[in-house]
C-alpha cells in the first residue's frame, strides 16, 4: 500500500514513521489523528509523508496490516499445527499475552476499528484479518470432533465464536481501562491486575474453554483444573 519511495527508505526512517503513525492512532484513535502531527512526531515533512502514502486511509490501513496482521500471524506460526484443540487454545492464550503487553499500540490499533465511522475499513482489512483465525479454529474443532477428543454435538461456528471472543476480551482488559474495569467486575478481581492475578486468571479461562469441549466421557478428560489466585495482592509487579 505505500507508494514505491518508502520503501527505498534507511529502515531507521521507515521505523520512525510506522512508529509514529502507530503511537498516534492508538493514542488518539483513527478521526483525531493529523497526518502533519505524524509527521512532526516522525521528524518529515507533511509533504514527504504524503509522497510515502497517497493518504491517511493508505497509512491507516499499512498499520494494520503490518501490526495487527503481523502480530496475529506471528502467534499462530508459532503454535504447531500438530497440537490438538486444547493445546492450541492453551497456547494461544499464553503466546497473545507476552505480545500485547510488549506492543500494546497495536492492539489499541484493532479495538479503534470498531468505533464509529470505520466501517470503510472493513471490506479493506477486517474480513480478511478475520478469516484466518475463523478457519483455524474450527478446523481445529471439526478435527476434535473426528478423533472424539470434543463433543459431537458441539456447533463448531459458535464454538470458534467465543473462543476467538474470550481471547480478545482478555487482551482488550490488559490494555484498555474499560475493559479492565468490565473484567475485574465479572471476574470479582480488585485492585490492579498484578502479573500473577493475570496468569491465573488465564488459567481459569482455558480451563473454562476445555470443559466447554470435553465430551461427557472421563476417560477423554483431558485437562487439570489450575490453580486460582487470590484475586487481590498488595504486593507486585503490576501488569
Amino acid at each position: 500500500m505505500p507508494k514505491a519511495i518508502f520503501g527505498k527508505l534507511p529502515q531507521e526512517k521507515k521505523d520512525r514513521v510506522l512508529a509514529a503513525a502507530t503511537d498516534l492512532f492508538a493514542e488518539r484513535g483513527f478521526h483525531r489523528t493529523e497526518m502533519d502531527e505524524i509527521a512532526r512526531q516522525a521528524g518529515v515533512s507533511k509533504g514527504s509523508l504524503y509522497n510515502y502514502f497517497k493518504s491517511k486511509d493508505e497509512l491507516f490501513l499499512y498499520i494494520c496490516n503490518t501490526g495487527i496482521q503481523g502480530f496475529r500471524e506471528t502467534v499462530w506460526r508459532e503454535i504447531s499445527p500438530h497440537l490438538d484443540i486444547y493445546q492450541q487454545v492453551d497456547e494461544l492464550f499464553r503466546r497473545q499475552v507476552p505480545l500485547i503487553l510488549a506492543h500494546p499500540q497495536n492492539f489499541q490499533i484493532y479495538l479503534n476499528l470498531a468505533s464509529s465511522g470505520m466501517r470503510r475499513f472493513a471490506d479493506r482489512y477486517t474480513q480478511k484479518g478475520e478469516e484466518f483465525g475463523a478457519q483455524r479454529l474450527k478446523a481445529l474443532l471439526e478435527e476434535g470432533r473426528t478423533r472424539g477428543i470434543v463433543r459431537r454435538d458441539l456447533d463448531v461456528s459458535h464454538m470458534a465464536f467465543l473462543i476467538h471472543s474470550l481471547s480478545l476480551i482478555f487482551m482488550a482488559s490488559l490494555v484498555s481501562p474499560h475493559f479492565q474495569i468490565r473484567f475485574k467486575e465479572y471476574l470479582g478481581i480488585h485492585g490492579k491486575l498484578d502479573s500473577k492475578t493475570v496468569k491465573a486468571t488465564m488459567g481459569n479461562m482455558i480451563h473454562f474453554i476445555h470443559q466447554l469441549l470435553r465430551p461427557s466421557d472421563p476417560a477423554v478428560q483431558r485437562t487439570r483444573r489450575p490453580k486460582t489466585a487470590a484475586p487481590q495482592r498488595r504486593k507486585s509487579n503490576h501488569v
